[in-house]
C-alpha cells in the first residue's frame, strides 16, 4: 500500500540560523553592517594611525580603545588580537559551563561583558579580577584578565580551542582618525565590509531573494511504500 507523506516547510531552521548570524557579536549587527560606513583595508589606513602598534608600544591599555555606542573598540591590531584572545578564553569557560558563547570579533560590548560577568562569578573568589560595570574597565586590563580566565579554563579541563558564536561582524579596529579598518585575516566578511552602501544594499536584495525562496519552497512529497505480507494457510 502506498501512502503520501507531506513535509511542511517551517521557519525554524532557516530563521533560527539567520537570526543568530545577523544579530551576533558586539562589533555590529545587520542594520549597522548595511547602513554603516565602508571599512578600509590595513594598507589603506593613514600612517599616523599606527595601526600595528599599541599606544605605549608594549602592553595594551585603555588608550588603545575608543568607546562607540557603549562598545569599546580597539584602535590598533595588537589590541584587537588581545581582545580576541580574551574572548576565546571566555568561550572556553562557556563551553565547559554550558554558557552561551560569544563572537570573537574583538569588540568589548554587551555580549562580551555579560559572559565575563558569568565567568567571573563562576570562578573561585578573587581568581578573576576586573570591574565589569563599563567596557573600558575591562578593556584597560584585557591582557591580564585573559590570562586569569585562561587559568580558570585550564582548571576546568576546557579544550584549548573552541568554536565561537556565529556573527556578521568582521574583526575591525576604529583608528584615532575615525577610520574603520578590517583585520588582515577578516576573510570574506572583511571584504564585504569594504563595500559601498549601494553595493551592500544590492547584496541584501540578493540575500532577501534567496531567503524568500527558501521560505516559500513547496512541500516535498515523499512516497512511502509498505509491503503487505500474506500468510499461507
Amino acid at each position: 500500500m502506498t501512502y503520501i507523506v507531506r513535509r511542511r516547510p517551517g521557519m525554524g531552521d532557516f530563521m533560527t540560523d539567520a537570526t543568530t548570524f545577523w544579530s551576533g557579536g558586539d562589533n555590529t549587527d545587520l542594520v549597522d553592517f548595511m547602513t554603516g560606513p565602508s571599512a578600509i583595508t590595513a594598507d589603506a589606513a593613514p600612517a599616523s594611525d599606527n595601526v600595528n602598534q599599541t599606544a605605549t608600544g608594549t602592553t595594551t591599555t585603555a588608550a588603545d580603545f575608543t568607546v562607540v555606542g557603549g562598545v569599546c573598540k580597539p584602535m590598533n591590531f595588537p589590541a584587537l588580537a588581545t581582545v580576541r584572545a580574551f574572548q576565546l578564553q571566555l568561550n572556553r569557560v562557556a563551553q565547559a559551563k554550558g554558557f552561551s558563547k560569544i563572537a570573537t570579533d574583538g569588540a568589548v560590548g554587551p555580549a562580551t561583558m555579560a559572559l565575563f560577568r558569568k565567568v567571573q562569578a563562576a570562578a573561585p573568589s578573587g581568581q578573576i579580577m576586573g570591574d565589569a560595570t563599563a567596557c573600558i574597565n575591562i578593556s584597560a586590563d584585557v591582557d591580564v584578565l585573559g590570562q586569569q580566565i585562561q587559568t580558570f579554563a585550564d582548571a576546568l579541563g576546557a579544550p584549548a580551542t573552541v568554536s565561537a558564536a556565529p556573527s556578521l561582524s568582521p574583526p575591525t579596529i576604529t583608528t584615532k582618525s575615525g577610520a574603520m579598518v578590517v583585520a588582515p585575516d577578516a576573510g570574506i566578511l572583511g571584504s564585504l565590509a569594504t563595500l559601498s552602501g549601494a553595493e551592500k544594499l544590492a547584496l541584501l536584495g540578493v540575500a532577501g531573494g534567496l531567503g524568500y525562496m527558501l521560505l516559500k519552497k513547496k512541500p516535498r512529497t515523499q512516497t512511502v511504500r509498505y509491503a503487505r505480507t500474506s500468510r499461507r494457510r
